[in-house]
């Protein structure tokens, strides 16, 4: 039967395999491009109660100043990679105990909140990192907004541990 069918159709097995490869190909082109974004954030699931590195706020201090996120976003500007680069090199030597804890606003559905303040105080950490200070002096927690009286907007706060 194949041998009949490329007699006839010559071109269209060549055709039909084409086809295939190059929908593989835009397969995994779609793919990779998901998996890799930075733009993807993904849902948290539901949490009875989360653990809270702020339940002893007296062994905590405020370190630097809030940062503020617009809606949605995680990314950080310029200008606040530039002033967290200079706490960074503040406490390069010092070495100080961090907590970055990320929030989102109220309204957001919770597990999507807690996500996206992960990654949140992740982009706050990663600045850290790559100033030099030891990734294992900082501890970073999206709370969402399972903190009340802490934060309802969409910011990251960085408190010091003593």
């Amino acid at each position: 039967m194949d041998a009949l069918m490329n007699a006839r159709f010559p071109h269209l097995t060549c055709l039909i395999i084409a086809f295939a490869a190059m929908l593989t190909l835009c397969q995994c082109s779609l793919l990779n491009r998901v998996v890799n974004s930075s733009a993807v954030i993904y849902a948290l699931p539901p949490q009875e109660k989360l653990p809270s590195l702020l339940s002893n706020p007296e062994k905590l201090t405020p370190g630097g100043p809030m940062i503020t996120f617009p809606p949605n976003r995680f990314l950080l500007t310029s200008r606040q990679r530039a002033q967290l680069q200079t706490l960074g090199e503040q406490w390069k030597e010092a070495a100080p105990q961090l907590l970055i804890a990320g929030f989102a606003r109220r309204g957001t559905p919770s597990g999507y909140a807690r996500s996206l303040s992960q990654r949140r105080a992740e982009s706050v950490r990663q600045v850290f990192i790559e100033q030099g200070i030891d990734a294992a002096h900082l501890h970073s927690t999206g709370y969402g907004h399972d903190q009340p009286g802490l934060s309802s907007e969409d910011t990251v706060k960085i408190y010091i541990a003593q």
